[in-house]
């Protein structure tokens, strides 16, 4: 199955025998048979976008709409509207603060530790003393953990290693963008758009599986996006989206020149951005050693950690195996 992304000004979808084609600037770019289309994504909220949705869900096509920073602006989603098939589950153990706690300590822990193996695996040798410096607060922050007495603490713990941990990453960035006044923070601008994808596939996973995307133990009150898609997309940031960005720019496949101001915010000039989805979907299929599973696809790996937690909700395990990055 395919997903289209549709990511430009000035992007038109025409439907020639049961082919959707994908024009640029009125000139063909590719056709994909309709019935292997199973999803759209949309990014940037322009006038041409509502013309795009509106074939798309005549198609019957789940669409996904984010504004040019990453933020999620609608999801349609053509398809069941039945409960989800855990939702009685999930409202059960919602009532179960041991059970939320536990939940969200893992997510946050996931997430620490993860940003920590990727620092590490980025960073020149001998490491950069500020780096060096936030590689220890963040070993300590996941050592304090158990000591967090409630959600809410155990969000100020991700806020605050995931403040320093940008700043870590911005740190490792090529000369280019540290020497230069930009104008853009280009992690900043590639992760929106890395998240915003990544939000979409994991949203797919969720629900096909039978789980209600409002109801979530670490990120309960989420706006953006839904809460339990934030919930897993906690373990897979840094370990997809800014593992994405960072090979990008620092193998310099991505440059100050490759971002272009237009009158709807600024975007990747197209031939960049057709090398960003390729190394995003490389990316999802690149085999990675999961610490509990063994080695899979990234792409197994959001399977893999959505069944997971499902079986703690159905009590068929008792603790939640998060997401970790083998160091």
């Amino acid at each position: 199955m395919t997903t289209i992304y549709v990511a430009q000004p000035q992007t038109e979808l025409k439907i020639q025998s049961r082919q959707l084609q994908v024009f640029h600037q009125q000139r063909f770019c590719f056709a994909v048979p309709l019935n292997r289309i199973n999803q759209m994504v949309i990014l940037g909220h322009q006038p041409w976008t509502r013309k795009v949705a509106t074939l798309a869900l005549s198609l019957h096509i789940p669409v996904l709409y984010f504004e040019p920073d990453g933020r999620c602006v609608e999801y349609v989603n053509p398809g069941n509207l039945d409960p989800a098939k855990y939702l009685k589950a999930q409202m059960q153990k919602a009532q179960d603060q041991n059970f939320t706690h536990t939940i969200a300590e893992s997510v946050v822990r996931a997430k620490l530790h993860n940003s920590r193996i990727l620092l590490l695996q980025l960073s020149p040798s001998p490491q950069p003393a500020t780096v060096q410096q936030v590689l220890n607060l963040l070993q300590r922050l996941i050592d304090d953990l158990p000591m967090a007495p409630s959600v809410i603490a155990l969000k100020n713990y991700e806020s605050t290693g995931s403040a320093f941990y940008r700043a870590a990453l911005s740190r490792l960035l090529p000369e280019e963008f540290r020497d230069r006044n930009l104008g853009l923070n280009p992690i900043q601008r590639l992760s929106n758009l890395g998240t915003a994808l990544l939000s979409q596939r994991i949203q797919v996973v969720v629900q096909s599986a039978g789980l209600d995307l409002e109801v979530a133990n670490l990120h309960f009150d989420a706006v953006n996006r839904p809460p339990l898609v934030c919930d897993f997309l906690a373990e897979f940031q840094s370990a997809i989206v800014d593992l994405v960005v960072m090979e990008l720019l620092q193998s310099r496949q991505i440059v100050s020149d490759d971002f272009v101001w237009v009158d709807q915010g600024i975007f990747l000039e197209p031939d960049s951005l057709e090398r960003f989805i390729q190394h995003w979907d490389a990316m999802l299929a690149r085999r990675v050693e999961h610490l509990y599973a063994g080695e899979m696809s990234y792409q197994q790996c959001l399977n893999v950690q959505v069944q997971e937690y499902i079986d703690c909700l159905l009590e068929d395990q008792e603790f939640y195996r998060p997401m970790l990055l083998k160091g």
